[in-house]
């Protein structure tokens, strides 16, 4: 029975660490991985958002140019002076 233990032992001392080395290369290939997708995840997030802005802003734009051509018509500056009269 000591002869098994002893044996035991020495596949533990010889494997233990092994075993500890491969686990740790999974963890940080693992680790690489999600770092990469999180980055690519980040971008697209980003580019999605600065589509959107962009849209937004030229959405306003145009809701400016419009009220532009509203405020300096003609009748509404002639509307204001009577009002103001």
């Amino acid at each position: 029975m000591e002869e098994a233990a002893k044996v035991f032992g020495v596949m533990w001392a010889v494997m233990g660490p092994i075993i500890v080395i491969v686990f740790i290369g999974n963890y940080f290939k693992y680790k690489t991985l999600m770092a990469e997708k999180m980055g690519a995840l980040k971008n697209e997030v980003q580019n999605n958002s600065t589509v959107e802005l962009e849209k937004e802003i030229g959405a306003l734009k145009e809701r400016i140019a419009v009220l532009e051509s509203i405020v300096t018509d003609r009748s509404f500056n002639l509307e204001r002076k009577i009002s103001s009269l």
